[in-house]
């Protein structure tokens, strides 16, 4: 086959049902097996769904085969009519499908170990017809085996069952054999680091052109937990010089642990602080993502939810501050971080406060206006957020963005 582009080994991804294309079944399998092809040395770059049209699976086949090493297809090899992914793989490579002794005795196995005394139905028999000269991937989880065939154009194809479980075990046996399949694949050197306190388009103008050379790749992935993570794969002498200059380019950005929350608890424990948290909108958010650190409770003293106005007043909020400013405010936010940080005996405290939605917002204060502040020994510091989305993302971005918060004020205190 041609070689493929930048010298990169390409991998393609298909995925088969029309339970996708309906949105009853999310795709997590796609992703499942990107991670795994990216950590063997193949480059995914390009991903694609389908319903169960005949037509449309063997069109996508076609055209994913042509500039690929390799396509895996998952879903479409069960035993129903609708079922039509060995028949595509047959139109793509030009062969027939032909009945395989071997996969019906798998097909018989898995009903002998699993429904002992059943009698395999009649409409099982599709599952051990695979296209001529394909290999049959076995299937240890379920009745239908998978395939392996090869297309004119050079490009292996693999066909995985759409259950996750199954689906997993026989990727995991065929991997193992990739350098075998593609003569020359070299697992690339893989490293990365995370940054937070700036924008994806603000690295893009510090780093201009790096983003687009072929080894090693540079990538930035935005996380919802409030940082960035920037990667580089390729050869690894050229990995190791590339993240060096983009660790020099971004210091002042850098975050020691791969998030805020693990780097916020890790520089607390160094320092031997501790921490609390008075959440209203965020009902939470921000002590289970700490919480969800190992170790966190040497640094998180406390968390209190103060939705209702008196439980702030209970805190310590000052009555006057809620009557004149109201719940959703600066002034609110920062006597609710300062009275958590007397009130629970902390060396910092966060605080939340807003309108999460989807209700209860107003042309001054419309959903998702929420005002996050930290209180630490200097005094204390506010931010209003303008956040959009379901009321479940708003709680998850005020919670991250108050951590982020945090930790500038924490790494500002160490000068």
């Amino acid at each position: 086959m041609t070689a493929p582009r930048n010298a990169l080994r390409l991998a393609r991804i298909l995925a088969i049902g029309d339970e996708l294309m309906l949105g009853r079944t999310v795709d997590t399998n796609s992703a499942a097996i990107a991670r795994q092809l990216s950590d063997r040395g193949l480059v995914v770059d390009q991903m694609r769904q389908v319903g169960d049209g005949l037509d449309a699976i063997t069109s996508a086949l076609q055209t994913l085969a042509h500039g690929a090493d390799l396509v895996i297809c998952t879903g479409g090899l069960g035993p129903t009519d609708d079922d039509r992914t060995r028949a595509a793989v047959a139109g793509a490579i030009g062969q027939p499908l032909l009945f395989r002794e071997t996969a019906w005795k798998q097909v018989h196995g898995w009903y002998a170990r699993h429904l002992p005394g059943k009698t395999v139905p009649e409409a099982n028999r599709r599952q051990a017809e695979l296209p001529r000269g394909a290999k049959m991937l076995i299937n240890d989880r379920g009745t239908a085996p998978g395939l392996l065939a090869r297309h004119p154009s050079g490009a292996w194809i693999a066909c995985f069952p759409g259950v996750p479980h199954e689906m997993l075990a026989m990727a995991d046996r065929l991997f193992a054999k990739l350098p075998s399949l593609i003569p020359g694949l070299t697992v690339p050197a893989i490293s990365e680091f995370a940054i937070t306190g700036i924008g994806e388009s603000a690295v893009q103008d510090l780093i201009p052109g790096l983003l687009s050379e072929a080894d090693p790749m540079v990538g930035i992935t935005a996380h919802d937990a409030g940082h960035l993570t920037l990667r580089a794969v390729g050869k690894p002498a050229a990995v190791k010089r590339r993240i060096n200059q983009l660790r020099k380019i971004l210091n002042q950005w850098l975050i020691p642990e791969p998030t805020v929350p693990s780097s916020l608890v890790a520089e607390l424990t160094r320092r031997r602080m501790t921490i609390t948290a008075a959440e209203s909108c965020t009902g939470g958010q921000v002590a289970a993502q700490l919480t969800a650190i190992p170790g966190s409770s040497r640094v998180l003293r406390e968390s209190r939810v103060v939705y209702h106005p008196d439980a702030k007043r209970a805190l310590g909020v000052p009555a006057a501050i809620l009557r004149e400013h109201g719940v959703v405010s600066e002034q609110t936010a920062l006597a609710m971080a300062e009275s958590a940080r007397t009130a629970l005996s902390a060396d910092i405290a966060v605080a939340t406060t807003g309108i999460a939605g989807p209700t209860g917002g107003s042309e001054q204060l419309p959903v998702g206006t929420v005002w996050v502040a930290v209180a630490d020994a200097r005094g204390a510091v506010a931010k209003r957020l303008r956040l959009s989305g379901s009321r479940t993302r708003i709680q998850l971005r005020a919670a991250a963005t108050t951590l982020v918060l945090a930790w500038e004020r924490l790494r500002q205190a160490a000068g």
